[in-house]
Formats: C-alpha cells, sequence, structure tokens
C-alpha cells in the first residue's frame, strides 16, 4: 500500500514538473514573439514605437534575437507549410468591426498583463489594467485639450466620428520643406495602384525602397570637368523636366540615356547630380531589386516598377552596371533559357511602353563599363548615349586643385603633374591624393601613439600641404583604365553621341 502511494506521488511529482516545463516553455515563446516583434519593427524603421514596447513590455536590453531567425522568415515558412498541407494560402489578416476591435483590444491588454507577470492574481492585475486606463485616458483628454488651444499648422482627423454621430470636416495645411531640416522627400501614397494585400502591392513595397529620398546634394560644380557630357544631360533629362512645353511636339525629348566609359570617370557622381537638380523622383535599381530566384517574379518586379515610375513622376530611373540585365551572348544554350528569354521580353517590351509616354515626364538612366556587351535590342531604347571619357589635361589640373591648399594652385609641380597623369581615372587621382595624404600623415604616427602630442595640436584642414607628397605617391598608385582607351573610343565611333 506504502508503495502504491509512493508511486503515486511520484507520478504526480513527474507530472507537475512537466507541467511547470510546459508552462515555462509556453511563457518563453511569448517573450521571444514580443522581442521578434521589436526586432522586426526596429528594422521597419519604427524606433518611437520600439521604445514604448521595451518600456511598456520590459524587455531587456542585452537581449539580441539571432542572426539567422526574423518574424517574416517564420511566416514565409508557415505559409509554404499551410499551402503544402491544404494547396491554397492562409488568410493572416482581414477586416473586423469596430466592436471586435476594442474587443481584441481589450483581451490582448489582459494576455499582455498575463506575461509580463504570470504569477499575480487575476483580480489585481484586472484592477491595475483599470487604473491604467484611467490614467490613459485622463492623460488623453488632457493632451486633446492642449492641441486645440495651439494652432502648429497640423491637424488630426479621428478615425471614427464621435458619439453624437456628428462628422467635422478638416482642412488640411500644407506643410512646408522648412519641417523637414534633414533634406528627405515625402512620397505619396500608393493609393489604389493595386488591390490591398494583393502580391503586386507587397512588390510595389519592396520597390519603393529604392527611391532615393534623401538630398544627395551633389550638383554640377561638384562634378569636374566633363563640360560636354553635363551639357548632354541638361539637354536630355534637366530641360524637358523644367521646360516641358518645349518638348511636346512630335519630336519630344528621349526617353533613354546611357552613360559608358572607362571605370572611375564619374558615371555614378553624374548620375547623382541629376537626382540633385532635377528634383524628381529617383529610384536606384539594382540586380537585387528586380531580380528573384522565384519563377515568374522578375517580370512583375519590373511591372511595377514601370508602374510605380509612373505614379510618382516625373521620375528617373537610374539602372548601374546595366549590362547584366540583357548582355550579348552569342551561346545559343544560354539565350534559349526559358527564364533568361522571359526576364529579358518583358524587360524590353516594358521600356518600348517606356518610350511611347511622350506627356509622362520618366526618364531611364543608365550606366556601364562594358557597352560593347549590351544586347542591340536594349541600347536601341537607349537614345542618348554619352561617353564619359577619361579627364583631360584641364580636367585633371582641376580635380588636383581641389584636393591641395590655395597657395599651390599656381605651383609649376601641379601643372607638371596634370601633364604626366595622363590615363588617370577621376578615381585614380582622387586615389592618388588620398595616398599623399597619408605620406603627409606617416611622420606624426609615432608621436602620436607615443602620447607625445595630441590630435588637437595637429592642425588638420584636410588639404595636402606639399606637392612632394603627391610625387611621391605618384609611384605608387598607377592608372587602371588606360589600356582600355583604345576600345572604348572605337565603340564611341560606331555607337555614340557627340555633342
Amino acid at each position: 500500500m506504502n508503495d502504491c502511494l509512493s508511486l503515486n506521488a511520484t507520478a504526480n511529482r513527474v507530472a507537475h514538473l512537466v507541467r511547470e516545463k510546459e508552462e515555462k516553455r509556453v511563457q518563453e515563446r511569448r517573450r521571444h514573439l514580443i522581442y521578434l516583434i521589436a526586432a522586426f519593427l526596429r528594422e521597419q524603421g519604427y524606433s518611437n514605437t520600439v521604445e514604448s514596447l521595451f518600456k511598456e513590455a520590459q524587455l531587456s536590453r542585452d537581449i539580441n534575437v539571432c542572426d539567422n531567425i526574423d518574424l517574416e522568415t517564420i511566416i514565409l515558412e508557415y505559409v509554404d507549410h499551410y499551402y503544402a498541407k491544404y494547396n491554397r494560402y492562409p488568410k493572416l489578416c482581414k477586416k473586423a468591426e469596430i466592436g471586435n476591435v476594442i474587443q481584441t483590444t481589450n483581451n490582448k491588454k489582459e494576455r499582455v498583463s498575463k506575461i509580463l507577470n504570470p504569477k499575480q492574481e487575476d483580480s489585481r492585475v484586472t484592477e491595475e489594467c483599470n487604473n491604467i486606463g484611467r490614467n490613459k485616458v485622463a492623460k488623453a483628454i488632457h493632451t486633446a485639450s492642449t492641441w486645440n488651444e495651439l494652432n502648429l499648422g497640423i491637424t488630426v482627423t479621428p478615425i471614427f466620428p464621435t458619439e453624437s454621430g456628428d462628422q467635422r470636416v478638416i482642412t488640411q495645411v500644407p506643410i512646408s520643406d522648412e519641417t523637414f531640416a534633414d533634406g528627405d522627400k515625402l512620397l505619396k501614397p500608393i493609393g489604389n495602384l493595386y488591390p490591398l494585400g494583393s502580391e503586386l502591392k507587397e512588390i510595389a513595397d519592396v520597390i519603393s525602397r529604392e527611391i532615393v529620398q534623401q538630398n544627395l546634394n551633389v550638383h554640377w560644380d561638384d562634378v569636374k570637368g566633363l563640360k560636354d557630357c553635363k551639357m548632354l544631360l541638361k539637354e536630355a533629362i534637366l530641360y524637358p523636366l523644367k521646360y516641358p512645353s518645349l518638348f511636346s511636339g512630335k519630336l519630344s525629348s528621349c526617353k533613354g540615356v546611357l552613360l559608358y566609359g572607362p571605370p572611375g570617370t564619374g558615371k555614378t557622381m553624374l548620375a547623382k547630380a541629376v537626382a540633385t537638380e532635377c528634383e524628381s523622383t529617383f529610384f536606384n535599381i539594382t540586380s537585387s531589386s528586380i531580380i528573384s530566384k522565384w519563377r515568374g517574379d522578375s517580370e512583375k518586379y519590373i511591372r511595377v516598377l514601370i508602374d510605380l515610375a509612373k505614379h510618382y513622376a516625373p521620375t528617373i530611373i537610374f539602372i548601374d552596371e546595366i549590362d547584366w540585365t540583357t548582355t550579348r551572348n552569342t551561346d545559343y544554350i544560354s539565350l534559349s533559357s526559358e527564364p533568361i528569354r522571359r526576364f529579358r521580353a518583358e524587360f524590353l517590351a516594358r521600356l518600348d511602353g517606356l518610350l511611347s509616354m511622350e506627356y509622362i515626364n520618366v526618364v531611364l538612366l543608365a550606366a556601364t563599363n562594358v557597352p560593347w556587351n549590351i544586347d542591340i535590342a536594349l541600347l536601341r531604347r537607349l537614345e542618348k548615349r554619352i561617353f564619359v571619357d577619361l579627364p583631360d589635361e584641364i580636367s585633371r589640373l582641376e580635380i588636383l586643385r581641389s584636393y591641395v591648399r590655395d597657395d599651390l594652385h599656381d605651383s609649376p609641380d601641379i601643372f607638371k603633374l596634370a601633364q604626366e597623369t595622363i590615363g588617370y581615372s577621376c578615381a585614380d587621382l582622387k586615389l592618388l591624393c588620398k595616398e599623399a595624404w597619408l605620406e603627409q600623415l606617416r611622420p606624426i604616427w609615432a608621436s602620436l601613439e607615443a602620447k607625445a602630442i595630441s590630435v588637437s595640436d595637429i592642425q588638420n584642414d584636410g588639404l595636402i600641404s606639399a606637392m612632394n607628397y603627391i610625387m611621391l605617391a605618384k609611384s605608387k598608385v598607377k592608372p587602371i583604365a588606360k589600356h582600355m582607351s583604345t576600345q572604348y573610343m572605337e565603340w564611341h565611333k560606331e555607337f555614340g553621341f557627340s555633342k
């Protein structure tokens, strides 16, 4: 009899321990979910919401989500599992009634309170939640009355009507550009371009992230030399946007511009100048933006890109290294690959539609280092082809002067150096001056490490103080595109455009 009682007690103890471990795992899983939500919100840029969540949920700052775990991956795996099991995709969210929303919010508050304080009594938790709710309502009323007394040029429209059923129509006051000191641009919402919850809407959200919203602050004067290239870009892109009435006839402005030339000659710098000067929506498209491993997705990305470009017009679509899109290839097997052929056909077809939009300000700006590898069909759609050549002697002198002190601008050595750097690109000249700057700093490294002097004792204006440092660096920095000049000139004579 005693043995039976002992066995029952042991079994009950084991069952109790199992229940405790299971409850602990459930609480830990729910706690991890909150950390995943916080990490997702931080990635999306909701920093204020993350701070509020950390304070309300009392999350620890010392805990980070593992690298191989994120909320989007978990949802994607669930969707794939659901589709494999039921042969249809799950519906993750649905529209709820107002009463259900309030009830759901109250339930969530109770669940969160139980998660954060699982050992407190239910009555105590309910009382605290009610107190918190009353305090929040009082604060909200006080805040609303305070905001009504202020006149900041911003109005807030309530989501739901008041209890009396009266609805107020509030006129929105436009916000000036001075409100945003950082220079970021505000984009209008996508609106009804795609149905809510559709796959194209999700793709549009992804493509919209490629819009450059901050001010790049690169002007025409910041691009040294390249006078002809800047003039051609103004005629092709800037002037049609600035004076549209002059390009409204049968011979409208060009819709495709190609910048080609050796590496480091300033093609990307010119694109940044275009983005700054034109003050239009600027898409910076890379291969990761519109290439997908899933069948048919790349074509959808291209379609959404063109739709968004028309939606946000005037728009400039910049594709750097465009030769990766449709490369000239004599290999029949490569050309006959179905995904490549479908992507190429969709891309060229959408570009044809772009060229036909005479009254919509959308321009494709592309850049490449190997123009002879571009597919001839794509080349036809890039109407104006601008050769960004290596800088001439005058341009090299202008670039070198921007990195040295003013007293060296008329030095005979700098004129001599401008003559001796034939074949150097703009990037090569910058690298040359950077190496000269290091040569200028090398004598003081030992004194700084020995703490004989401090950084504040050094007069640092960021400019080179003597030409001998550049002469010494010239023996170390060699031009990388000098041997390619002949090949570019031959292609330019056959396909290029000269002012």
